[in-house]
């Protein structure tokens, strides 16, 4: 079992994280315990790919306004350009 990225923490790793943009990370996972995995997911432009919790999943933040199969974050601001009826 890999163990945590989190600097000096000795758990084994319990799931990996995916870094998109706008995180600095972006473009790379890491593996995280369960204590870190959470506080990790905290930040924008993070996903879980990958979760090995076993028996017991711990309680990932979620945003309950947030409408399902979509992701969080800033509408696109780009528009077409068109004649608006």
């Amino acid at each position: 079992m890999r163990p945590c990225s989190w600097h000096d923490c000795p758990l084994p790793a319990a799931a990996t994280v995916a870094f998109e943009l706008p995180n600095l990370l972006a473009g790379s996972r890491r593996d995280y315990c369960a204590a870190h995995t959470v506080q990790v997911c905290l930040a924008r432009g993070t996903v879980v790919v990958a979760a090995r919790f076993g028996p017991h999943q711990p309680a990932l933040p979620s945003l309950p306004d947030a409408p399902a199969g979509r992701r969080a974050g800033r509408a696109s601001r780009t528009r077409r350009k068109g004649v608006v009826p």
